[in-house]
């Protein structure tokens, strides 16, 4: 199982899809997934990504079949 996080103001949201079902429901969701990350990108956002036990920042393309994406928000100061 494969997972975007996207933190939002009630803490975060969790996107998920199973990568050894090849179905048009997983198909939408990895879609999904890929055209949050590029917004997010656009928005100011970093995205991680998990290798082995840990999350690395990562700009490279979309891998479908990787563990765990996070999206990391920029922190506002004031």
């Amino acid at each position: 199982m494969a997972r975007l996080i996207i933190p939002n103001r009630r803490g975060h949201q969790t996107l998920e899809w199973d990568t050894t079902v090849d179905s048009e429901e997983t198909r939408a969701v990895i879609e999904e997934a890929e055209r949050i990350i590029a917004d997010a990108r656009r928005q100011g956002c970093l995205v991680s990504r998990k290798v082995g036990d840990r999350h690395e920042l990562y700009d490279g393309p979309f891998d479908p079949h990787a563990e765990e994406y996070q999206v990391i928000a920029p922190i506002a100061g004031g």
